[in-house]
């Protein structure tokens, strides 16, 4: 392992030692208690010496589970390391597994890994990460370069930790959906610790999906760090169903004038699921525009947190932010931490926040209900009609059917009703 790399893994070792596993006496993760549960995954160290990530390997016996009637570039990485990529890319769309830059391109690499104490929900497994970090995919789209396909980044994990680290990088005027997809066969337990570093550069834009549908029985904590400039569009689409404890800390900086971006997000928990959602939007320049809605969906005993910081700095003139969250619980005994906050340090803004919490409306049950339908199938559709209000917003059908599918099977009622009785197929 060379000097330089060498030096950030050690470093990514003490910030851990220094910070440690997060725990409920701090604020961001007060109602999340990660540290019973994650402290045998973290026991044995995984392999990090350069190179030893990437081979190509049949896929065949792996079920990769995929999305029906996508097409797009395919990357697959199984427990954390790279094995397999697209071999036909557009020119100037270059995609490399990490464990490659680590022998090849040690600078860059260690640039990719290194964490930044200092950033917003900074905590001890983004250390961890780049302690640890075995493989991940790199991916660069360079300037004026529009992807017409999507770019699929398909996760299987088996019953062990993987530490995972990617990054995308736009270059001006560039364009391109990223789709990173998390699965992992019924019953199997693990822990799943991904970062996603995003830098748009002017002018771009990019569609990112993030669907996690890990066993119920593992343990995901993800973080994705986006870093915009000017004029950039970042359209986030968070979706999680799956994994006993999950967490997700989204930060975006709009660090110059014009950048936007648009944040949607649902999470459907069931049984004594824990899913926690932290976002943070940093608007650090003039004329930016961010909009944010997450929408949960809490049924049996399981738990949800969301907490959303829109933070306006001092001469972020002209800021436009607007932030919802709303959650629907279908059991007396799940459990909602919603908190939406609002950091202004100028006049000149227009920014607004608000959250709910209920259960289905019963005047709109009763006229359900009064046309035809029975109890039971009137309540899923209005819950799979609440769900439906966010991934609307996403422009990729066969993405879009995929997410409704897998939310609707999820409902409680699913087996009254089935897709084409709700009419996906034609609305799709």
């Amino acid at each position: 392992m060379s000097t330089l790399i060498q030096e950030v893994r050690q470093r990514g070792e003490r910030l851990f030692e220094r910070h440690g596993i997060p725990h409920t006496r701090l604020e961001h993760w007060k109602y999340t208690d990660i540290r019973r549960a994650i402290e045998p995954w973290l026991a044995e160290k995984a392999d990090v010496s350069p190179g030893s990530g990437y081979e190509a390997l049949p896929t065949d016996d792996v079920a990769f589970q995929g999305i029906d009637g996508l097409d797009a570039y395919r990357i697959r990485v199984l427990d954390g390391r790279v094995i397999e990529i697209p071999e036909a890319l557009p020119e100037g769309v270059i995609v490399q597994p990490l464990a490659r830059l680590l022998a090849d391109d040690e600078a860059r690499a260690a640039r990719i890994l290194n964490a930044d104490e200092q950033a917003s929900l900074f905590n001890g497994l983004v250390a961890l990460n780049t302690a640890r970090a075995q493989d991940g995919v790199v991916i660069t789209v360079e300037a004026g370069i529009e992807l017409a396909r999507p770019i699929l980044i398909q996760h299987m994990g088996h019953a062990q930790a993987a530490h995972i680290c990617h990054a995308l990088e736009l270059g001006a005027q560039a364009h391109a959906m990223v789709i990173e997809h998390y699965e992992t066969p019924e019953q199997t337990a693990g822990f799943t610790n991904v970062v996603s570093r995003v830098q748009l550069g002017s002018g771009s834009s990019l569609v990112h999906v993030r669907l996690q549908q890990e066993s119920s029985a593992r343990m995901h904590i993800g973080r994705l760090d986006v870093c915009q400039q000017r004029d950039s569009l970042l359209k986030s689409h968070v979706i999680t169903l799956g994994a006993q404890t999950s967490r997700l800390d989204l930060v975006v900086n709009l660090n110059e004038a014009g950048a936007s971006c648009e944040l949607n997000g649902l999470y459907l928990t069931a049984g004594r699921q824990h899913a926690d959602h932290h976002t943070v939007i940093e608007h650090r320049a003039p004329y930016c525009r961010s909009r944010e809605e997450y929408r949960g969906i809490l049924d049996g005993r399981s738990r949800a947190v969301f907490n959303g910081r829109v933070v306006v700095h001092e001469g972020a003139v002209g800021t436009d932010s607007e932030q919802r969250n709303a959650n629907l619980l279908l059991s007396d005994r799940a459990e909602i931490d919603t908190k939406p906050e609002l950091e202004i340090y100028n006049d000149d803004v227009r920014c607004a926040h608000g959250a709910t919490v209920g259960q289905l409306d019963e005047a709109q049950l009763f006229y359900m209900k009064a046309r035809g339908l029975d109890d039971s199938q009137a309540r899923e559709l209005l819950t799979f009609a609440f769900a439906d209000e966010v991934l609307v917003r996403l422009d990729v059908s066969a993405v879009r059917r995929h997410i409704e599918r897998l939310s609707f099977d999820k409902l409680p009622y699913a087996g009254d009703f089935d897709a084409m009785s709700l009419g996906l197929e034609e609305s799709a």
